[in-house]
């Protein structure tokens, strides 16, 4: 438990340090228009133009919940706060796609750790408390850099999402395959 907490703790101060150092540290421009050609060249790359139009309509509607927590931060929303807002709200909107895809894949993870488990059942193989750990670590620290990636503007690409769902999903196997069998 403590774990996972340290993570999301962790998570959150690094979301907290990207955006407020960029709010505090000044006028960025650059970094904005950055962050913004960035979601939007990935908006871009949905092949389905329905599809397309459905998220940006998912992000408009994000930008306006989380236009109020800037105005909070600044007298008024000036160019470059508002790009920071779009692009969250088109990397949000981007990451809330993959969550369908994300949850089955972390299903079919914990699935191959319980047919692991079985095996370490039947005492044909050794469940290793060090390897759960591990799998515990990796799956919780993917799911938080998930979704660092997916709020955060000043993130990496959108595209490092898709490794977050492998290594998520392989931790959890991973995890759940080495749990004791006494459990």
């Amino acid at each position: 438990m403590t774990l996972t907490l340290n993570i999301f703790v962790a998570l959150l101060i690094a979301l907290g340090l990207s955006v407020g150092l960029f709010l505090v540290g000044g006028r960025h421009e650059a970094q904005a228009a950055r962050a913004l050609a960035s979601a939007e060249a990935a908006l871009s790359t949905v092949p389905d133009p329905a599809a397309r139009h459905f998220l940006a309509a998912r992000a408009a509607g994000w930008e306006s919940s989380l236009t109020p927590a800037v105005r909070m931060l600044r007298a008024g929303p000036g160019s470059v706060e508002s790009a920071v807002v779009r692009a969250t709200g088109l990397r949000m909107a981007l990451g809330q796609r993959l969550l369908a895809p994300g949850a089955s894949l972390l299903a079919l993870g914990v699935l191959a750790g319980f047919l692991r488990r079985d095996r370490a059942r039947d005492l044909v193989l050794y469940s290793s408390v060090t390897y759960s750990y591990i799998g515990k670590f990796a799956a919780l620290g993917a799911i938080a850099f998930g979704l660092f990636v997916a709020l955060s503007p000043f993130a990496p690409p959108i595209w490092t999402l898709y490794p977050c769902l492998g290594v998520a999903a392989l931790g959890a196997a991973i995890y759940v395959g080495n749990l004791p069998p006494k459990l």
